[in-house]
């Protein structure tokens, strides 16, 4: 009874990652660049305008 839990576990998980394309057939080389370039300049872009909103206090 546990095999057919198991087996039917990675049978489930096997047909999850099937369905899920590989990183190769996503990016290639120069979409993979362009892709950090563009998350790296967004994620510095929200992290200087929520600084403007957002101050810390210390704790007295």
């Amino acid at each position: 009874m546990a095999k057919n839990k198991k087996g039917g576990f990675l049978q489930l998980v096997e047909e999850f990652y099937s369905h899920i394309p590989a990183f190769t057939d996503v990016f290639s080389e120069d979409t993979f660049y362009m892709f950090v370039v563009i998350f790296v300049l967004s994620t510095i872009l929200v992290a200087f305008i929520l600084s403007r909103f957002i101050t810390i206090k210390p704790v007295e």
